[in-house]
């Protein structure tokens, strides 16, 4: 997730679309290696059915969030700025919901 999280944090300043596109690709790659892999706190219920339950809202979140990701990459393709710092946004706002949720401080 680290290596993701630093081509998020790459494209979100990014103004040349191929590099742009070429980050978010490389976010979703990471994105995919790591949905297999739940969190320490998913990891650690001790309830069948409540990590089942736990575990699919994760991948839920995870699986929108590569949608998002999708999305900035063909943003740049546009070269459409705005709508990437719009898609970027909307980014952030996953990852709060996402990290508030699933990770421990």
């Amino acid at each position: 997730m680290e290596a993701m999280n630093d081509a998020y944090k790459a494209f979100r300043k990014e103004t040349d679309p191929a590099k742009g596109a070429e980050l978010a690709r490389t976010s979703q790659e990471h994105l995919l290696k790591g949905f297999t892999e739940l969190p320490a706190s998913l990891v650690a219920i001790s309830d069948p059915a409540a990590k089942a339950k736990a575990a699919g809202e994760y991948r839920l979140m995870m699986a929108k969030l590569l949608v998002s990701l999708v999305e900035v990459e063909q943003a740049f393709i546009a070269n459409d700025l705005p709508a990437v710092e719009k898609l970027v946004e909307s980014l952030k706002s996953q990852k709060k919901e996402g990290h508030d949720k699933f990770i421990e401080d």
